[in-house]
């Protein structure tokens, strides 16, 4: 009995560190607004911004299409330096996926209609 206490402990401080190592994955470059442009989507979904912000230990997406409709990211999360999310545009999945690679951040979204390149810049702090 005692060994089986042992192992269900053992077991919960593993998984309590684990949970607690992901929590921190979301790296802060990815923070912050960032403009992007989209040029293979149709209007008014070409042009917009994404709001990346990480407040207790979640990591938030909100995306601001040209005309001003937003819309929440869903199954946010960094794999391998890439930070990817969901959002649902027209009632279709738009699956997006960021890189940081050097001082720019390239994207893809990948759409019913097909795979779209992004290129996403950092909008300058007021």
């Amino acid at each position: 009995m005692k060994n089986l206490s042992a192992l269900l402990l053992l077991l919960f401080a593993v998984t309590s560190f684990t949970q607690e190592v992901k929590a921190f994955e979301i790296p802060s470059k990815y923070e912050g607004a960032w403009a992007y442009e989209c040029y293979d989507a149709p209007y008014p979904y070409h042009e917009g911004t994404v709001l990346i912000a990480n407040k207790d230990k979640a990591t938030s997406v909100k995306v601001t299409f040209k005309n001003g409709q937003s819309v929440w990211g869903k199954n946010v999360n960094v794999k391998e330096g890439k930070l990817s999310f969901e959002v649902y545009v027209e009632g279709n999945m738009v699956k997006t996926v960021l890189e940081q690679k050097g001082e720019k951040v390239i994207g893809k979204a990948n759409s019913p209609e097909g795979v779209m390149n992004l290129v996403v810049k950092k909008k300058a702090e007021k």
